[in-house]
């Protein structure tokens, strides 16, 4: 049921603007959510941190009616789902063949006793500053408070809501991944509760596929100043493969090519009988990420007497403006207008759940607090934007299904192809 055949139910006027004015009046609570999950510090590589948050805001969910279960993690912090019931909300998450899906993630970047030296405060009138406000405890707050107003309105999605909060996403969710992933599957849409890309707020409707590659190049020592010759210098063949791996960048396409660590040799006085570079590299289509994987294995040492090997992948696919992302996004942009929003879109060159969750299903990222400063000292969120957003996920939580087959929907939908900002990493 799509928000405006809930307006003509309605007798107290169009849920946008009830929704609009609920949240509005609520700036004060959401500060405080936000300033109670920052207090709470979760390193990704601190597992035992997650029992305290996860309870706490699991409590925040049973008290809307949802039914949770925490996951433990084996390396770490697990994770926590939650479901809406036919008892409480009229639509059961758990058994429900088709769900809508929404993706966060608890853990930070930022080392334990961090809140004790910057704790969260507000700054100015919409700006809150705390290490990990942004990425993305601000994003979980809006989804609490977009499932309050529903709650305090009197409105329920006609699909069943699942969440997911994970605490190993910013080191690429090696044990929640399958798990987006099986719940993808059931999903009609999901929408990633992100950061949005840049103080302008934009959401992310395109990521590039991640790969981390390792080149070890073995080459033989010798002495470097009686019988060089003898050797073969891993460091020279380096030097060499550094070039051409950076000549891969093609920045016009999106492929983008860096070797960010090295290492090699022991000693000043010995020819380097080893090195290795790890790489990073970013491409904005599965068929881009294939022909670049190709070309770096297909490498060769040229200094005589190196052997060069590679090693790694691609970790995260591309996000890509498939069919169904496409009408997602054109839902969001209609439901921005009812709450008279005007939204824009991008492509990052950062990956998340997103890149993975829209493997099988209509994916929206990016759709939490708009800010700046992620992984950075002066990280902030825009309050006054963030109740804009909890607004404006309820009012798409309320949205009707997308269609089986979403292509037929884009005929009547003028193709957008915003242009590309490279985001966070």
């Amino acid at each position: 049921m799509t928000a405006s055949r809930h307006a003509e139910e309605n007798d107290d006027g169009s849920p946008a603007e009830e929704i609009r004015e609920w949240v509005q009046s609520r700036r004060v609570d959401v500060e405080e959510h936000l300033t109670k999950l920052v207090e709470i510090e979760t390193p990704t590589e601190e597992p035992r941190t997650f029992d305290e948050f996860f309870q706490v805001y699991g409590d925040d969910l049973r008290r809307l009616g949802l039914e949770t279960e925490r996951v433990e993690g084996t390396e770490t912090g697990g994770w926590l789902e939650a479901w809406t019931t036919e008892e409480s909300w009229g639509v059961d998450g758990r058994s429900a063949e088709e769900i809508q899906l929404l993706l966060g993630h608890a853990d930070t970047v930022w080392p334990l006793g961090t809140v004790v030296d910057r704790p969260p405060e507000r700054q100015e009138e919409d700006v809150f500053v705390g290490p990990g406000s942004l990425d993305m405890k601000a994003g979980l707050t809006q989804t609490i408070y977009s499932l309050h107003a529903l709650e305090e309105v009197g409105l329920k999605p006609e699909l069943p809501i699942y969440i997911m909060v994970s605490s190993d996403e910013e080191v690429g969710s090696p044990e929640s991944k399958p798990r987006i992933r099986e719940l993808a599957q059931r999903a009609n849409r999901v929408f990633v509760l992100e950061p949005a890309s840049g103080p302008e707020g934009r959401f992310k409707t395109a990521r590039k596929a991640v790969g981390r590659f390792t080149v070890e190049i073995q080459g033989k020592a010798a002495h470097a100043g009686i019988e060089p010759e003898e050797g073969a210098s891993a460091t020279q063949e380096l030097g060499s493969v550094i070039g051409r791996l950076h000549a891969l960048t093609d920045v016009d396409s999106g492929v983008t090519v860096n070797v960010g660590e090295v290492e090699a040799g022991f000693r000043s006085n010995v020819v380097a009988p080893t090195a290795r570079a790890d790489v990073d590299v970013r491409a904005p289509t599965e068929e881009a990420a294939e022909e670049i994987e190709k070309n770096i294995r297909a490498m060769e040492a040229e200094t005589p007497g190196t052997e060069l090997s590679v090693s790694g992948g691609f970790g995260r696919p591309p996000m890509e403006r498939t069919p169904g992302n496409r009408v997602l996004w054109q839902r969001v942009v209609a439901a921005g207008k009812e709450l008279g929003l005007e939204l824009e879109d991008t492509r990052s060159g950062g990956a998340s759940d997103g890149n993975d969750a829209s493997q099988y299903a209509a994916t929206i990222d990016g759709f939490g607090a708009v800010g700046d400063g992620a992984h950075q000292e002066f990280e902030y969120v825009n309050l006054r934007r963030l109740l804009d957003r909890v607004a404006l996920l309820a009012l798409c939580l309320l949205d009707e299904p997308l269609p089986q087959e979403p292509g037929r929907e884009l005929d009547d939908i003028e193709e957008m192809d915003s242009p590309g900002m490279e985001g966070e990493a």
